[in-house]
Protein backbone atom coordinates (compact mmCIF):
# COMPACT_ATOMS: atom_id res chain seq x y z
CA UNK A 1 0.00 0.00 0.00
CA UNK A 2 3.01 2.26 0.37
CA UNK A 3 3.17 2.10 -3.42
CA UNK A 4 -0.06 4.09 -3.63
CA UNK A 5 1.45 6.87 -1.51
CA UNK A 6 4.55 6.82 -3.70
CA UNK A 7 2.40 7.13 -6.84
CA UNK A 8 0.45 9.95 -5.19
CA UNK A 9 3.65 11.90 -4.44
CA UNK A 10 4.94 11.32 -7.98
CA UNK A 11 1.65 12.59 -9.46
CA UNK A 12 1.76 15.62 -7.17
CA UNK A 13 5.33 16.49 -8.21
CA UNK A 14 4.40 15.98 -11.87
CA UNK A 15 1.39 18.27 -11.35
CA UNK A 16 3.58 21.03 -9.89
CA UNK A 17 6.00 20.80 -12.80
CA UNK A 18 3.17 20.72 -15.34
CA UNK A 19 1.21 23.66 -13.92
CA UNK A 20 4.36 25.80 -13.58
CA UNK A 21 5.30 24.98 -17.18
CA UNK A 22 1.89 25.66 -18.70
CA UNK A 23 -1.40 26.37 -16.91
CA UNK A 24 -3.32 25.46 -20.08
CA UNK A 25 -3.18 21.68 -19.75
CA UNK A 26 -5.83 19.08 -18.97
CA UNK A 27 -2.98 17.05 -17.51
CA UNK A 28 -2.86 19.48 -14.60
CA UNK A 29 -6.29 18.35 -13.43
CA UNK A 30 -5.62 14.69 -14.25
CA UNK A 31 -2.40 14.61 -12.21
CA UNK A 32 -3.85 16.47 -9.22
CA UNK A 33 -7.00 14.30 -9.14
CA UNK A 34 -4.93 11.10 -9.51
CA UNK A 35 -2.63 12.25 -6.72
CA UNK A 36 -5.57 12.70 -4.37
CA UNK A 37 -6.96 9.25 -5.20
CA UNK A 38 -3.61 7.51 -4.74
CA UNK A 39 -2.98 9.22 -1.41
CA UNK A 40 -6.47 8.25 -0.21
CA UNK A 41 -5.89 4.61 -1.21
CA UNK A 42 -2.45 4.64 0.36
CA UNK A 43 -3.63 5.88 3.75
CA UNK A 44 -6.54 3.44 3.68
CA UNK A 45 -4.15 0.57 3.06
CA UNK A 46 -1.78 1.65 5.83
CA UNK A 47 -4.62 1.83 8.34
CA UNK A 48 -5.95 -1.60 7.39
CA UNK A 49 -2.53 -3.30 7.37
CA UNK A 50 -1.66 -2.65 11.02
CA UNK A 51 -3.17 -2.58 14.47
CA UNK A 52 -5.98 -0.06 14.71
CA UNK A 53 -5.30 2.69 17.20
CA UNK A 54 -7.96 5.17 18.26
CA UNK A 55 -7.02 7.71 15.57
CA UNK A 56 -6.84 4.95 12.94
CA UNK A 57 -10.32 3.78 13.91
CA UNK A 58 -11.66 7.33 13.55
CA UNK A 59 -10.08 7.74 10.11
CA UNK A 60 -11.30 4.32 8.96
CA UNK A 61 -14.81 5.09 10.21
CA UNK A 62 -14.73 8.39 8.28
CA UNK A 63 -13.63 6.57 5.11
CA UNK A 64 -16.41 4.02 5.50
CA UNK A 65 -18.94 6.80 5.92
CA UNK A 66 -17.54 8.48 2.80
CA UNK A 67 -17.85 5.24 0.82
CA UNK A 68 -21.40 4.75 2.06
CA UNK A 69 -22.64 8.24 1.24
CA UNK A 70 -20.94 8.51 -2.17
CA UNK A 71 -23.86 6.83 -4.01
CA UNK A 72 -26.28 9.12 -2.17
CA UNK A 73 -24.19 12.14 -3.17
CA UNK A 74 -24.22 11.02 -6.80
CA UNK A 75 -27.98 10.50 -6.69
CA UNK A 76 -28.41 13.97 -5.15
CA UNK A 77 -26.26 15.48 -7.89
CA UNK A 78 -28.28 13.67 -10.57
CA UNK A 79 -31.58 14.90 -9.12
CA UNK A 80 -30.22 18.44 -8.93
CA UNK A 81 -29.15 18.24 -12.58
CA UNK A 82 -32.69 17.28 -13.56
CA UNK A 83 -34.05 20.29 -11.69
CA UNK A 84 -31.35 22.49 -13.23
CA UNK A 85 -32.29 21.32 -16.74
CA UNK A 86 -35.93 22.18 -16.03
CA UNK A 87 -35.00 25.67 -14.80
CA UNK A 88 -32.71 26.27 -17.78
CA UNK A 89 -35.39 25.24 -20.29
CA UNK A 90 -37.90 27.55 -18.60
CA UNK A 91 -35.53 30.51 -18.72
CA UNK A 92 -33.61 29.90 -21.97
CA UNK A 93 -35.96 27.83 -24.12
CA UNK A 94 -36.32 24.17 -25.07
CA UNK A 95 -33.26 23.44 -27.20
CA UNK A 96 -31.02 20.39 -27.30
CA UNK A 97 -28.09 22.54 -26.17
CA UNK A 98 -30.03 23.31 -22.98
CA UNK A 99 -30.63 19.64 -22.14
CA UNK A 100 -27.02 18.60 -21.57
CA UNK A 101 -27.29 18.73 -17.79
CA UNK A 102 -30.28 16.35 -18.11
CA UNK A 103 -28.13 14.02 -20.23
CA UNK A 104 -25.41 14.20 -17.57
CA UNK A 105 -27.98 13.25 -14.92
CA UNK A 106 -29.00 10.19 -16.96
CA UNK A 107 -25.30 9.27 -17.33
CA UNK A 108 -24.86 9.39 -13.53
CA UNK A 109 -27.85 7.08 -12.98
CA UNK A 110 -26.58 4.65 -15.66
CA UNK A 111 -23.15 4.59 -14.01
CA UNK A 112 -24.71 3.72 -10.64
CA UNK A 113 -26.65 0.89 -12.32
CA UNK A 114 -23.40 -0.38 -13.90
CA UNK A 115 -21.67 -0.35 -10.52
CA UNK A 116 -24.55 -2.28 -8.96
CA UNK A 117 -24.50 -4.89 -11.76
CA UNK A 118 -20.73 -5.23 -11.44
CA UNK A 119 -20.91 -5.83 -7.69
CA UNK A 120 -23.82 -8.27 -8.05
CA UNK A 121 -22.55 -10.36 -10.99
CA UNK A 122 -18.77 -9.76 -11.08
CA UNK A 123 -19.14 -10.39 -14.80
CA UNK A 124 -16.07 -9.31 -16.89
CA UNK A 125 -18.27 -7.42 -19.35
CA UNK A 126 -19.95 -5.33 -16.63
CA UNK A 127 -16.58 -4.78 -14.95
CA UNK A 128 -14.98 -3.48 -18.14
CA UNK A 129 -17.99 -1.26 -18.95
CA UNK A 130 -17.94 0.17 -15.41
CA UNK A 131 -14.21 0.89 -15.67
CA UNK A 132 -14.72 2.56 -19.05
CA UNK A 133 -17.56 4.74 -17.72
CA UNK A 134 -15.57 5.44 -14.56
CA UNK A 135 -12.64 6.62 -16.64
CA UNK A 136 -14.79 9.31 -18.26
CA UNK A 137 -16.16 10.26 -14.86
CA UNK A 138 -12.58 10.66 -13.68
CA UNK A 139 -11.79 12.67 -16.83
CA UNK A 140 -14.78 14.96 -16.24
CA UNK A 141 -13.69 15.64 -12.66
CA UNK A 142 -10.13 16.27 -13.89
CA UNK A 143 -11.46 18.75 -16.44
CA UNK A 144 -13.38 20.59 -13.72
CA UNK A 145 -10.21 20.72 -11.61
CA UNK A 146 -8.16 22.06 -14.54
CA UNK A 147 -10.84 24.64 -15.31
CA UNK A 148 -11.05 25.71 -11.66
CA UNK A 149 -7.27 26.08 -11.36
CA UNK A 150 -7.06 28.18 -14.52
CA UNK A 151 -9.61 30.63 -13.11
CA UNK A 152 -6.96 31.80 -10.65
CA UNK A 153 -4.82 33.10 -13.50
CA UNK A 154 -4.01 36.80 -13.03
CA UNK A 155 -2.35 38.29 -16.15
CA UNK A 156 -0.05 41.27 -15.63
CA UNK A 157 -1.34 44.66 -16.75
CA UNK A 158 1.11 45.29 -19.56
CA UNK A 159 -0.85 44.05 -22.56
CA UNK A 160 -1.02 45.49 -26.04
CA UNK A 161 -4.35 43.84 -26.86
CA UNK A 162 -7.47 42.57 -25.11
CA UNK A 163 -9.36 40.02 -27.22
CA UNK A 164 -13.05 39.80 -26.29
CA UNK A 165 -14.68 36.64 -27.64
CA UNK A 166 -18.13 37.14 -29.12
CA UNK A 167 -21.40 35.39 -28.28
CA UNK A 168 -24.88 35.33 -29.81
CA UNK A 169 -26.96 38.51 -29.87
CA UNK A 170 -30.51 38.92 -28.59
CA UNK A 171 -33.16 39.88 -31.16
CA UNK A 172 -30.42 39.91 -33.77
CA UNK A 173 -28.73 43.07 -32.53
CA UNK A 174 -28.75 43.36 -28.72
CA UNK A 175 -25.95 42.43 -26.33
CA UNK A 176 -26.91 39.49 -24.11
CA UNK A 177 -26.17 39.52 -20.36
CA UNK A 178 -23.55 36.82 -20.97
CA UNK A 179 -21.74 38.91 -23.59
CA UNK A 180 -22.13 42.07 -21.49
CA UNK A 181 -20.28 40.37 -18.63
CA UNK A 182 -17.33 39.70 -20.98
CA UNK A 183 -17.26 43.30 -22.16
CA UNK A 184 -17.52 44.63 -18.60
CA UNK A 185 -14.56 42.44 -17.60
CA UNK A 186 -12.56 43.78 -20.55
CA UNK A 187 -13.42 47.36 -19.57
CA UNK A 188 -12.28 46.69 -16.01
CA UNK A 189 -8.92 45.33 -17.20
CA UNK A 190 -8.59 48.28 -19.60
CA UNK A 191 -9.19 50.83 -16.83
CA UNK A 192 -6.84 49.05 -14.40
CA UNK A 193 -4.01 48.94 -16.95
CA UNK A 194 -4.59 52.58 -17.93
CA UNK A 195 -3.60 53.56 -14.38
CA UNK A 196 -0.17 51.92 -14.60
CA UNK A 197 0.67 51.60 -18.32
CA UNK A 198 -0.46 52.66 -21.79
CA UNK A 199 -4.03 51.42 -22.37
CA UNK A 200 -4.39 48.34 -24.61
CA UNK A 201 -6.35 48.03 -27.81
CA UNK A 202 -9.56 46.05 -27.46
CA UNK A 203 -10.29 43.60 -30.26
CA UNK A 204 -13.97 42.63 -30.40
CA UNK A 205 -14.32 39.45 -32.40
CA UNK A 206 -17.43 37.76 -33.76
CA UNK A 207 -19.12 37.52 -37.14
CA UNK A 208 -22.75 37.87 -38.11
CA UNK A 209 -24.93 34.80 -37.59
CA UNK A 210 -27.78 33.82 -39.88
CA UNK A 211 -30.35 35.16 -37.41
CA UNK A 212 -28.44 38.34 -36.58
CA UNK A 213 -28.97 41.78 -38.10
CA UNK A 214 -25.43 42.97 -37.36
CA UNK A 215 -22.16 41.27 -36.52
CA UNK A 216 -21.38 40.46 -32.91
CA UNK A 217 -18.26 42.62 -33.20
CA UNK A 218 -20.29 45.64 -34.31
CA UNK A 219 -22.72 45.25 -31.40
CA UNK A 220 -19.79 44.83 -29.00
CA UNK A 221 -18.16 47.98 -30.33
CA UNK A 222 -21.34 49.94 -29.65
CA UNK A 223 -21.45 48.63 -26.09
CA UNK A 224 -17.83 49.64 -25.46
CA UNK A 225 -18.48 53.12 -26.83
CA UNK A 226 -21.37 53.43 -24.38
CA UNK A 227 -18.88 52.53 -21.63
CA UNK A 228 -16.70 55.48 -22.74
CA UNK A 229 -13.94 53.41 -24.35
CA UNK A 230 -12.34 55.65 -27.04
CA UNK A 231 -13.20 54.59 -30.59
CA UNK A 232 -9.52 54.57 -31.59
CA UNK A 233 -8.87 51.91 -28.95
CA UNK A 234 -11.42 49.48 -30.42
CA UNK A 235 -10.57 47.10 -33.28
CA UNK A 236 -13.31 45.17 -35.11
CA UNK A 237 -12.91 41.55 -36.23
CA UNK A 238 -16.27 40.64 -37.76
CA UNK A 239 -15.61 37.46 -39.75
CA UNK A 240 -15.01 34.76 -37.11
CA UNK A 241 -17.65 32.05 -36.72
CA UNK A 242 -16.07 29.98 -33.91
CA UNK A 243 -13.54 30.26 -31.09
CA UNK A 244 -10.57 29.10 -33.16
CA UNK A 245 -11.31 31.73 -35.81
CA UNK A 246 -11.77 34.34 -33.06
CA UNK A 247 -8.13 33.86 -32.14
CA UNK A 248 -6.72 33.34 -35.63
CA UNK A 249 -8.36 36.40 -37.13
CA UNK A 250 -7.63 38.53 -34.06
CA UNK A 251 -3.95 37.63 -34.15
CA UNK A 252 -3.79 38.70 -37.81
CA UNK A 253 -4.73 42.21 -36.61
CA UNK A 254 -1.74 42.44 -34.24
CA UNK A 255 0.87 44.95 -35.39
CA UNK A 256 3.44 42.67 -33.79
CA UNK A 257 2.59 38.92 -33.83
CA UNK A 258 4.45 38.52 -30.53
CA UNK A 259 2.64 41.40 -28.81
CA UNK A 260 1.47 40.58 -25.27
CA UNK A 261 -2.27 40.02 -25.08
CA UNK A 262 -5.07 38.74 -22.90
CA UNK A 263 -8.42 37.28 -23.91
CA UNK A 264 -11.77 37.56 -22.15
CA UNK A 265 -14.60 35.05 -22.03
CA UNK A 266 -16.89 33.58 -19.38
CA UNK A 267 -15.40 31.41 -16.62
CA UNK A 268 -16.94 28.19 -17.92
CA UNK A 269 -15.41 28.74 -21.39
CA UNK A 270 -12.05 29.97 -20.15
CA UNK A 271 -10.07 26.73 -20.07
CA UNK A 272 -11.10 25.40 -23.49
CA UNK A 273 -10.61 28.84 -25.02
CA UNK A 274 -7.06 28.83 -23.65
CA UNK A 275 -6.37 25.63 -25.60
CA UNK A 276 -7.55 27.28 -28.83
CA UNK A 277 -5.43 30.34 -28.03
CA UNK A 278 -2.35 28.14 -27.67
CA UNK A 279 -3.12 26.34 -30.95
CA UNK A 280 -3.41 29.75 -32.64
CA UNK A 281 0.02 30.79 -31.39
CA UNK A 282 -1.30 33.31 -28.86
CA UNK A 283 0.69 33.03 -25.65
CA UNK A 284 -1.54 35.37 -23.67
CA UNK A 285 -3.66 33.94 -20.87
CA UNK A 286 -7.35 34.53 -20.32
CA UNK A 287 -9.49 36.20 -17.70
CA UNK A 288 -13.03 35.09 -16.97
CA UNK A 289 -16.30 36.88 -16.37
CA UNK A 290 -19.14 35.58 -14.18
CA UNK A 291 -22.10 33.61 -15.47
CA UNK A 292 -25.60 33.13 -14.08
CA UNK A 293 -25.51 30.15 -11.67
CA UNK A 294 -28.28 28.11 -13.31
CA UNK A 295 -26.40 28.13 -16.62
CA UNK A 296 -23.19 26.57 -15.24
CA UNK A 297 -23.94 22.79 -15.07
CA UNK A 298 -25.13 22.77 -18.66
CA UNK A 299 -22.27 24.99 -19.79
CA UNK A 300 -19.53 22.91 -18.15
CA UNK A 301 -21.05 19.72 -19.59
CA UNK A 302 -21.03 21.27 -23.07
CA UNK A 303 -17.42 22.39 -22.63
CA UNK A 304 -16.36 18.89 -21.61
CA UNK A 305 -18.06 17.35 -24.65
CA UNK A 306 -16.42 19.96 -26.87
CA UNK A 307 -13.06 19.09 -25.30
CA UNK A 308 -13.60 15.43 -26.17
CA UNK A 309 -14.48 16.46 -29.73
CA UNK A 310 -11.19 18.40 -29.95
CA UNK A 311 -9.32 15.15 -29.34
CA UNK A 312 -11.89 12.79 -30.84
CA UNK A 313 -9.37 10.45 -32.45
CA UNK A 314 -7.72 9.83 -29.09
CA UNK A 315 -11.10 8.83 -27.68
CA UNK A 316 -11.90 6.69 -30.71
CA UNK A 317 -8.61 4.88 -30.03
CA UNK A 318 -9.58 4.38 -26.38
CA UNK A 319 -12.94 2.95 -27.45
CA UNK A 320 -11.22 0.49 -29.81
CA UNK A 321 -8.89 -0.62 -27.01
CA UNK A 322 -11.88 -1.05 -24.69
CA UNK A 323 -13.73 -3.20 -27.22
CA UNK A 324 -10.66 -5.38 -27.88
CA UNK A 325 -9.92 -5.88 -24.17
CA UNK A 326 -13.57 -6.65 -23.43
CA UNK A 327 -13.64 -9.23 -26.24
CA UNK A 328 -10.52 -10.93 -24.87
CA UNK A 329 -12.04 -11.11 -21.38
CA UNK A 330 -15.27 -12.75 -22.53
Amino acid sequence: MDDFLFYGIICLLAFLISVLTDKRRLWNGILLTASGLFVLLGFTGIILSGPLHQLDQLILFSLLILAAVTPLVLITIAVYLIKNARDLVRKEGKRMSNLLSLCLSIAVFLFLILVALTIYTVDPLWVSMTLYAGFYGFLFVSYLVSSFLYRFNRPSQNKSYIIVLGAGLLKGKEISPLLASRLDRACHFYEMQKKVAPPPKIIVTGGRGEDELISEAEAMRGYLLDQHIPAQQIILEDKATNTMENFQYSKSLFQDPAAPSVFVTNHYHLFRASLYARQSGIEGDGIGSPTTWYYLPNAYTREFLALIEMYKWVHVGLLIVFVIVSALLL
